[in-house]
């Protein structure tokens, strides 16, 4: 009997303990929401290191990015392969000058709400697209895992490192199905500052093939 005691004890404190950390998550997750809501425009440094699995090798970069709400970007990274993605509301353009080509694709179809990274760019809401948890908590940060809610071959999960703070990001790294790891390092966060929309338009540099995306890309 004792024993049965114990056991029914001890499951509802891990019952309890478990309702905790997904209330701890949710509201976490609720102020990294609402300091996107609240960010019209973003610039930032940002570092990024790709572990390519099949290689078993990193490639590094590192550069500048601005996001403006809803669905703008420019990434400007330099480094191990140097690339430019830009990102007009309607469009996104994959620049290598090393390749010198330029990828060209719908907007829609690469930053689908459940693409990790779509809340960036104002596209999706972490709330209604992941399940959330908090893998560690520090007095400068948390970190959180971020699962999709509808799974598919093409969607990875996401864990972010935020300010406990201000809830803005200092880290996100993207794991996709095939082992691919892409970690993101944000620095020198500049929010709100009115970056203008010409920022955000694309001119294909000059003897630049450009290559369209096909169909469910």
């Amino acid at each position: 009997m004792l024993a049965v005691v114990a056991l029914s004890w001890t499951a509802g404190v891990g019952e309890t303990r478990a309702a905790e950390q997904a209330g701890d998550a949710a509201a976490v997750v609720a102020s990294v929401q609402g300091r996107f809501d609240d960010t019209t425009d973003l610039r930032a440094d940002v570092v990024q290191e790709v572990f390519l699995a099949s290689l078993e090798r990193t490639v590094s970069a590192r550069g500048t990015v601005a996001f403006k709400r809803p669905g703008k970007m420019h990434w400007n990274l330099q480094g191990d392969e140097p690339q430019v993605i830009v990102a007009d509301g309607t469009t996104v353009w994959f620049y290598q000058p090393e390749d010198e080509q330029v990828l060209k694709a719908p907007l829609d179809s690469v930053f689908r709400s459940s693409t990790p990274v779509s809340f960036l760019t104002g596209v999706g809401k972490i709330a209604d697209d992941f399940l959330t948890s908090v893998l560690a908590r520090t007095p400068e940060s948390i970190e959180l895992l971020l699962d999709p809610k509808q799974q598919n071959g093409d969607v990875g999960r996401l864990e972010l490192v935020v300010s406990a703070d201000s809830f803005d990001i200092i880290e996100a790294r993207v794991t996709d199905p095939v082992g691919n790891v892409t970690k993101l390092s944000f620095s020198n966060r500049r929010r709100n500052t009115g970056v203008e929309d010409g920022e955000f338009e694309f001119e294909v540099p000059p003897g630049v093939d450009v290559v369209e995306a096909p169909i469910g890309y």
